[in-house]
């Protein structure tokens, strides 16, 4: 890998690991039966609330937009 990579492609990536590693996890918490389908989505929003307590507006929008695909991703 001698090429840079972007500051941007960088997020990018490390956006969609967490991504994948946060529905890895869930889904298999949920499968096992650790985890409802109602204590997923409380953890969604419960992420929600954090971001919107202070955040700037773009920050706020993005984390809303990734918590929402992540918990799309989750649904049955």
């Amino acid at each position: 890998m001698d090429e840079a990579i972007s500051p941007e492609a960088e997020r990018a990536g490390m956006l969609a690991a967490l991504h994948a590693i946060i529905v890895g996890v869930l889904s298999t918490l949920k499968r096992k039966g650790v985890l409802t389908t109602e204590e997923i989505d409380q953890l969604f929003e419960a992420g929600l609330v954090t971001f919107e307590r202070g955040e700037q507006d773009a920050t706020r929008q993005a984390a809303r937009l990734t918590l929402e695909i992540l918990a799309r991703s989750l649904r049955d």
